[in-house]
This record gives C-alpha cells, sequence and structure tokens, in this order.
C-alpha cells in the first residue's frame, strides 16, 4: 500500500478482524468473508489487519480476471512459501489419482482426500505460530479454489489459521458450500461516510478546499478507490487551482480518471502500463520487459511514473512481480487499447510464453488465451485442451469445460488442421461437464463423440461415450446411456475386453434402473463373467456393482455376501473407498435379513474405520445413517433422531434429492413404529406438489406420511394404484415399497390388499427373516409382518405361528419396538380366537415394555385391548372373581377344607361356592371342572 494511502472508518469490521486474528492465535480459526461492490476497499480493509498481524505469517493470494489462469490459482500463490502445504495442493493440482473412467462420487472421493492432505500441512505449519490466508478478488476464483476454501472452513475450527477473503459479493451461490456457523462470518462494505471521505481527502491533498473536497465527495460517491485517484490525479482543483474539466474531463468518470492518470505518466510509463494490461492483473517483470523489448530492469523502471498516479504498484525488491494498484484500473487502461495494438501484444505474448509452458501445464491456459485473442484459432485450439487436462486434473471442471469449448470453436474457426482431434476433445468435455454435475450437457456431447466414432469407424471411442454418465437414477438419463451403451455393443468390436465389460455393465445398470430386470441380470452376469477374465480391477468393480443392483432378491443373499467380500478385497489396494462402502453396506443389511446382528456390526464397524480413515463425507452420511437405521431397532429413539439429522445437515448442500427423501424414509419409520406424527420431518408435505412424478417407492413413502398424518383420504388415493404396480415388484426399490403398502393395508382394513402383499412377500421373501435396509430403516421380522397381514386379511389362525416367530426374531435382533408390535398383533389373533387371558396377558406385556420405551401409538392399542380383553373376560366368563379363585385351587386338586385355609374361609362357604361352581358350568365332579377350566384358558 502507498506511504500516503490512509486508512479511515471501516472500525467495526477491523475489530471483528482483529478478534478474528486473536481466536485464530488460540487455536480456533475462522473463515471471514469480505464483500462489496468493486473499489470498496475490501483490500484495504485486510492490509490493515495484516500490517497487525505479526509475529503471526500472513500469505496472499489473488483470483485474476484471466481465463488462462490456472486452476487453484490463489491457493498456488498464498502457499508457494510454505513447503509442507505447497507439495500438498501440487498433488491436488496434478491430479495424479484421478481415474480416466471412474464415477463422479470416486473422482470427488479422490479431490477430497487431496484436499485432506492440503490441509493436514495447513495444520503441521500453523501450529507453531498460526497463519493467516489471505484470498483476494474470489469473484474471479474458479470452482476448485471455491471448493477447497469450503473444505477449509468446515475444518477451520480445530486450526489456528484465520482465513479472509474478499468478493464482489457476485459469485451466484458458489460459495453456498461455505458452512454457515460461528466458524464463518461475512462481511459487507458500503461507501464511507462524507464524514470519512473528507477526512481521507484532507489528509491526503495539502492545503485541500473544503468547497472543492465537498464536490469530490459527491463525485466520487464514497467510493475509497475513486477517492484516492481523484487525490492524485486532481491534486489541483482539490486546492482550488483550476477546474475539474481540465484534470478529469467533462465527465468525471472513472476511466476518465485513468486516462488522466496516463497522460500524467507520460508516453514511456502509459506504453508500458498498456503492455501490462494485455499480461493481466500483475506479470513477471521479465516477460512484461520481453513484451516491450527491454530486460526486467528496465521495465520496472519505466512503470515508476506511473505509481505516483496510482495506475500501478512497483515493490523495491528487484524480479518482484509488477501489477495494477487495482483491478477497475486494470480493466480501463487494458478497454482503453486500439485493436490493432492490443491483437499484437497478445501474439507477442503468446509467443513469448509458448517455451515457457512446454512442460508445464499451468501456463496453458495463457498461451490458449493470447493466441485466441490474437484471432490465431489454430494456434489456440492445442493449448486450450493442454489447459483443459491441468483444470480436470485439479477438479477444476467447469473450467475444463469451458477450455474445451473454446478448443472446439478455435478448431472449427481455424482455416487448417490444427493438429487437434475434435472426437477426443468430444470425449474430454463430456467427462468433464458430467463430472462437474451437467449430465444433460455431458449427455449430448457423449452422443455427438459417438457419432463421429460410428462415421469414422472408431468403436473404442463409441465404447467411451457409453460409459462416460454413470450413477444417475433419472429416467430420461439411463434410456439415454442405454441407447449409447447399444451403440457401442452394436459396431461390434468395441475395444479392449475392459471396456466392452464396462459397457455390459453400464448397460445392466442403466436396465434395472428402467426395470427391465431380465435382461439387466444377463447383462451384469455376463460383465462379471468378462470382467474377471481381463484381470482389470476397475472393471470387475463395476460388474460387481451392476449384478448387486440386479441380485436383491432373497435367493441371492449368498451371492451378493460374496460379491461383496471380493468388492472390499479389490478396492483396498486400488484405493477405491466408496466401492469398500457399497460392499460393507451390501454386506451389513444382508446380515440383518438373515437375523445376524453381530454379523452387521463388524461391517457398520468397518465403515466407521473407513470414514475415520477417509473422511469422506458421503461415507460418514452412510454410517450415521445405518447407525441410526440400527438405534431405532434398538428402540434408541433419540439416537435415532439425533443420528439421522446429523446425515441429513451433512447432505443438505448436495443438492441430491434422495437424501431428502432417505431422511423422510426415516422419520416415517419413526413415526409408524411410535404411532406418533410429530416425528415426521419438518415440510414434508411440501413433496407431495410434484408427487406423480415420483418413482413408487417415494409415493408409497407419501401415503404412508399422509396417512400418519390424519389425511386417510389422500393417502389413499396414492396407495390404491400403487398396489398392482408393487405386488409385482421387481426391483430392489419397488420391493422397498412393500413396507409401506403392508402398513397402509393394515391400517385401511383393506382385506384384498392384505392378501396381495402377503402373497408377494410370502413367495419372495423365503429365506429373509427380517426387512428394510439400513439407508433408511430396518422393520424386523418377516414373519411378524406376515403376520400382521394376516390378521388384517381376517386368518387370525394363520396368523398366530406367524406372529410367535415373529417375536422370537425380533428378540434376537434386539429389536424391542417390533418385539411390542408383535405381541401387540398376536394379543389380536388371541383375541380373535376367543384366548382371552392370554391376550390380556401378552396386551400387559406390550403395554409396559411400549410404556418404557416411549411407544406411544403402541401403549394407545395396548390400553385399549386390556380393557376390551376385561370386558370380554366379563361377557363370556359364568364365574365371580371368588368362583374362579375356588376353581384354580380345585384345579390343583386341594380338598374343600385346604381351599377354606387358603381363602380364609369357612369350609361351609366353599361348599356353597362348589355346588354354584358345578351348576354354572355344566359339569358333575371335580375332574370335569379342572378340565374346563383348562380348556377355557387355551
Amino acid at each position: 500500500m502507498a506511504a500516503d494511502d490512509r486508512f479511515v472508518g471501516r472500525q467495526d469490521e477491523l475489530d471483528l478482524l482483529r478478534r478474528r486474528l486473536a481466536d485464530a492465535r488460540a487455536g480456533s480459526g475462522g473463515v471471514v468473508m469480505v464483500s462489496g461492490p468493486a473499489g470498496i476497499g475490501k483490500t484495504r480493509l485486510i492490509e490493515e489487519l495484516v500490517a497487525e498481524a505479526a509475529p503471526t505469517p500472513v500469505v496472499w493470494g489473488s483470483a485474476v480476471a484471466d481465463q488462462g489462469a490456472p486452476p487453484l490459482w490463489p491457493w498456488t500463490r498464498a502457499l508457494r512459501g510454505l513447503p509442507g502445504p505447497r507439495d500438498a495442493l501440487s498433488a491436488v493440482v496434478a491430479g495424479d489419482a484421478q481415474r480416466e473412467h471412474g464415477s463422479a462420487q470416486d473422482a470427488a472421493a479422490t479431490t477430497f482426500a487431496a484436499d485432506t492432505q492440503v490441509i493436514d500441512a495447513l495444520a503441521a505449519t500453523a501450529a507453531a505460530a498460526g497463519l493467516v490466508i489471505v484470498l483476494d478478488d474470489l469473484h474471479w476464483a474458479d470452482r476448485a479454489t471455491l471448493r477447497l476454501l469450503a473444505r477449509v472452513a468446515t475444518e477451520v475450527r480445530r486450526l489456528p489459521v484465520l482465513v479472509v477473503g474478499a468478493h464482489r459479493g457476485a459469485l451466484a451461490g458458489a460459495l453456498d458450500a461455505l458452512p454457515r456457523h460461528g466458524a464463518t462470518d461475512d462481511v459487507h462494505l458500503g461507501p464511507l461516510a462524507p464524514a470519512e471521505a473528507g477526512a481521507y481527502l484532507t489528509s491526503a491533498v495539502a492545503r485541500s478546499d473544503p468547497r472543492a473536497v465537498r464536490r469530490a465527495i459527491e463525485l466520487s460517491g464514497g467510493n475509497p478507490l475513486y477517492l484516492r485517484t481523484l487525490s492524485r490525479v486532481a491534486a489541483g482543483p482539490l486546492r482550488g487551482d483550476g477546474g475539474w474539466a481540465a484534470a478529469v474531463g467533462e465527465a468525471a468518470e472513472f476511466r476518465g480518471l485513468v486516462t488522466a492518470a496516463m497522460r500524467s505518466a507520460g508516453p514511456v510509463a502509459a506504453d508500458a502500463v498498456e503492455a501490462l494490461s494485455v499480461l493481466g492483473a500483475e506479470a513477471d517483470p521479465a516477460l512484461l520487459g520481453g513484451l516491450i523489448g527491454v530486460d526486467a530492469g528496465v521495465a520496472a523502471h519505466r512503470l515508476l511514473p506511473a505509481v505516483p498516479t496510482g495506475l500501478v504498484e512497483v515493490a523495491p525488491v528487484a524480479g518482484a512481480p509488477v501489477r495494477f494498484a487495482h483491478s477497475l484500473v486494470h480493466d480501463a487502461v487494458y478497454a482503453s487499447l486500439a485493436p490493432r495494438r492490443r491483437l499484437t501484444l497478445h501474439r507477442r505474448a503468446a509467443e513469448l510464453l509458448e517455451p515457457l509452458a512446454r512442460g508445464r501445464d499451468e501456463r496453458a491456459g495463457a498461451v490458449a488465451r493470447h493466441w485466441a485473442r490474437a484471432d490465431e484459432p489454430s494456434r489456440a485450439a492445442g493449448w486450450a485442451v493442454r489447459a483443459a487436462d491441468a483444470a480436470r486434473a485439479a477438479g477444476a471442471y467447469d473450467e475444463a469445460a469451458s477450455y474445451l469449448e473454446s478448443a472446439l470453436d478455435a478448431a472449427d474457426r481455424a482455416p487448417a488442421d490444427c493438429g487437434v482431434d475434435t472426437t477426443e476433445v468430444l470425449l474430454d468435455l463430456a467427462r468433464a461437464q458430467y463430472l462437474g454435475g451437467h449430465i444433460t450437457a455431458a449427455l449430448a456431447s457423449c452422443e455427438r463423440a459417438a457419432t463421429d466414432g460410428e462415421r469414422s469407424g472408431r468403436a473404442d471411442v463409441v465404447a467411451r461415450a457409453a460409459i462416460t454418465v454413470q450413477g444417475i437414477g433419472h429416467p430420461d438419463t439411463n434410456a439415454r446411456v442405454e441407447a449409447l451403451c447399444r451403440r457401442a455393443l452394436a459396431v461390434g468390436a468395441t475395444g479392449t475386453a475392459v471396456l466392452r465389460s464396462r459397457i455390459q455393465a453400464a448397460l445392466a445398470c442403466a436396465l434395472i434402473e428402467l426395470g427391465q430386470v431380465d435382461e439387466a441380470a444377463r447383462w451384469s452376469a455376463q460383465a462379471l463373467v468378462e470382467a474377471e477374465a481381463t484381470g482389470d480391477t476397475d472393471a470387475e468393480l463395476d460388474a460387481i456393482h451392476a449384478r448387486v443392483m440386479v441380485a436383491w432378491r432373497p435367493d441371492q443373499a449368498d451371492e451378493v455376501y460374496a460379491l461383496g467380500g471380493r468388492a472390499i478385497d479389490l478396492a483396498g489396494p486400488t484405493e477405491r473407498p466408496l466401492a469398500r462402502l457399497w460392499a460393507h453396506a451390501w454386506r451389513s443389511d444382508r446380515a440383518v435379513h438373515r437375523a445376524d446382528l453381530a454379523a452387521a456390526r463388524i461391517e457398520v464397524e468397518a465403515m466407521r474405520a473407513l470414514a475415520a480413515q477417509t473422511g469422506l463425507p458421503l461415507v460418514r452420511w452412510h454410517l450415521l445413517r445405518r447407525r441410526a437405521s440400527f438405534a431405532a431397532l434398538a428402540g434408541d429413539f433419540d439416537g435415532c433422531r439425533r443420528l439421522g439429522g446429523e446425515a441429513f445437515a451433512l447432505a443438505v448442500t448436495w443438492h441430491d434429492t434422495s437424501a431428502h427423501y432417505i431422511h423422510l424414509g426415516q422419520t416415517v419409520g419413526l413415526a409408524m413404529v411410535r404411532g406418533d406424527r410429530t416425528d415426521l420431518a419438518a415440510g414434508w408435505d411440501l413433496h407431495l406438489a410434484e408427487v406423480h412424478s415420483l418413482p413408487p417407492v417415494a409415493r408409497a413413502l407419501l401415503a404412508a406420511a399422509l396417512h400418519l398424518a390424519g389425511r386417510d383420504a389422500e393417502a389413499f388415493d396414492l396407495y390404491e394404484p400403487l398396489l398392482p404396480v408393487l405386488v409385482a415388484a421387481r426391483t430392489a426399490h419397488d420391493a422397498a415399497a412393500l413396507t409401506y403398502l403392508a402398513f397402509l393395508a393394515t391400517e385401511f382394513g383393506d382385506v384384498p390388499g392384505c392378501v396381495k402383499v402377503r402373497d408377494w412377500m410370502a413367495a419372495t421373501l423365503t429365506t429373509t427373516l427380517a426387512v428394510g435396509a439400513g439407508s433408511v430403516f430396518f422393520y424386523g421380522a418377516t414373519a411378524r409382518v406376515l403376520g400382521q397381514l394376516e390378521l388384517g386379511a381376517g386368518r387370525p389362525e394363520a396368523a398366530i405361528p406367524l406372529l410367535e416367530e415373529g417375536i422370537r426374531v425380533d428378540a434376537r435382533l434386539g429389536a424391542r419396538p417390533f418385539v411390542v408390535h408383535g405381541r401387540l398383533a398376536l394379543a389380536r389373533a388371541l383375541t380373535a380366537t376367543g384366548a382371552i387371558r392370554p391376550a390380556a396377558e401378552l396386551a400387559r406385556q406390550a403395554a409396559a415394555d411400549a410404556r418404557r420405551l416411549d411407544l406411544p401409538g403402541p401403549l394407545r392399542a395396548a390400553d385399549a385391548l386390556i380393557a376390551d380383553a376385561a370386558g370380554l373376560a366379563r361377557a363370556t366368563d359364568p364365574l365371580s372373581d371368588r368362583e374362579n379363585e375356588v376353581l384354580a385351587l380345585v384345579a390343583q386338586a386341594m380338598s374343600n377344607r385346604d381351599i377354606a385355609r387358603a381363602l380364609v374361609l369357612s369350609e361351609r362357604t366353599v361348599e356353597s361356592h362348589m355346588r354354584r361352581i358345578l351348576a354354572k358350568t355344566g359339569c358333575a365332579n371335580r375332574v370335569e371342572l379342572a378340565r374346563w377350566r383348562e380348556r377355557r384358558r387355551s
């Protein structure tokens, strides 16, 4: 900053920064984002903090308004003097661990792990004295820079690090990923107050005229950069010497001020400033010297007259970068260049940079930009492809796509062959678009590449186009992927056996999402055989995933368990953490389905270790979901809510609707088990607006929620048309919906519905002891659900053995809430068969457990059953309570004298009770009475 650049105002903002710096020094860091329009003083505020930061080290990096800037440039500049973080960041930029055909989730996992290395290196570097990291001009930052900033923000509380970012407040949601809690502060700067602006001008211009100062304040609007520039180029008018027009022109706009500053600096300096504007906001003086035909020292010297005018800054250190005083100054100078001179300077810059960029892809974007602006598309195309490769490696997918689109445009405009394979560029573009989340655009690029491949006879191109987009559940997307896979298989030889097996796996995954299960099963089996034959680990993992998607039926449980074990063995050495995650999740669910809780917990512990090892949010999300499901299964509802809430908070910024429905599924499961609508997720009914466009499982889920909320008419309207669809379930998703339909069929008293769901479950879940999925909710014993359906179908005798088996399985699982539900259902079945007393005893047990577990719905039902049983007992039992007491002792073969002694009665009274008992029961003697009593109790 210039020596006369006095700091005025902003005391509240500066105090906040000072407090955050103190917190960071104490070991609890933070992120402060300073925003405001251009020239408002964001950088100047940060400079004031930096001036006070000693002895805490400060590093500074700025994004630049240059399409040729490499990915993560602000971080690269900031960390260049810190060996540990610098080397870790270099690994991120290089993207060494990225896979050619991995899924978007795999790519994100790889990038996450690399980003974590940067954070760990920052923690180690800052341990001694803390660290301040300044990231300026973030409105120009690439997505990778903002991604790493968001990662740092999630962990900065444990670091002695303060990150201060500055931007113009026009990031269009790019910083949405920043955690909005106590670790992140937002500071917005507005114009200086008139008194503050006046104080600045008075201190900057000696003997200033008060009237002129007031006029300058009006012209500036309180913008500090405008005020600073006026103080440099209009000192005379500010002292009352001469008019404003002579100094800054008739219209004192900022561009006019810059033009006046250029005139004041002189033609030689102005020429150097113009050349600098072509290179960017800052440049190496040697490069600037090459552009204007002098050595580095002379180039820096030529800029010196432009320093007092506020155009540029030149450090007193030889070889240090020269830079514009502000980006707005750069923009104004560049905009004033004559077109022919601009073209010439860009061509010369490209020629100078080309030899420097060979072997250094971080400069490829700058070369591409200069050739494009020099109107040389033939030379721009190849450099744009190299720049795209560097951007994609660093995880800057949007920037990579932009470079590739530029390369295609340049190749189209080139007068002759520019040496770029546009078909390969299309494939690269599709990959970048897919990884950046632009699925529709990625599919369009894949289809264009496949067409080119078919036209030129390049089967491998068609094959790679088919496997670019993967793991997307949208029907239209899978229909297009299916078509691409069929095109690849139709061209005959699809390249290598590895590619062929991956196409088959991709086709199987698309078909299963589209409900074409039989064909999907054939392709998945073939993909697995061919992948195993190739020995390619990635291909085999893809084939295993496809096979498991198909193999959801109970008779395939052993196959899935074995495939999960194989996937774990393959994924470890190849560093595919998500493949390990899916495998542990599959095996955990299968273990619960076999009622093997110990085996299920082993898989969950493996997931916990994987989460700790990788730190991946997706792994942690699955772990939290699964722990929540096990908590609910055991009756720990508070634990379920807490863990499920943590999982939802983790996923809320992912823009993945499936995460919202999974969270809703858990809350509906809780409400179903507890019989309490208050467990439904807040805002659940907002999903009803799109209900008819949702898959069947989501519609069944919402139907259950509607019933729990007391909106039975709407619930039944959703439920009824789902029955014929889901009782023919062919996929795991459709099968999952049957849990909700079983619940609704019994709740609605829909006898035909109960029969249909029972028949499907009895025929399909032949070896499945328990139902549910750990990512959503476990619903306990299959036999209990079947028993409840038999009861709903009016077959209590058939329900009783199923319910008894269900209670045994639920007890084995430790599923205490479902033991309560099983006892309640069994009590109803026994009541329906006339076994009133055992039914009442079961209801009393259920009531006690429901009260202890906080199951308000089952508790109400149990109390009602107990009351009903008492009424039935009174209505059907001819004996009084005292007569029943006497009869019980008769059944123990006690004499009248013994009975009288036990009940403290006279023997004559006992004889009277015996006469009445024999008369009421129609029995002839004590033996018949005992038999009569036993029949009543059974």
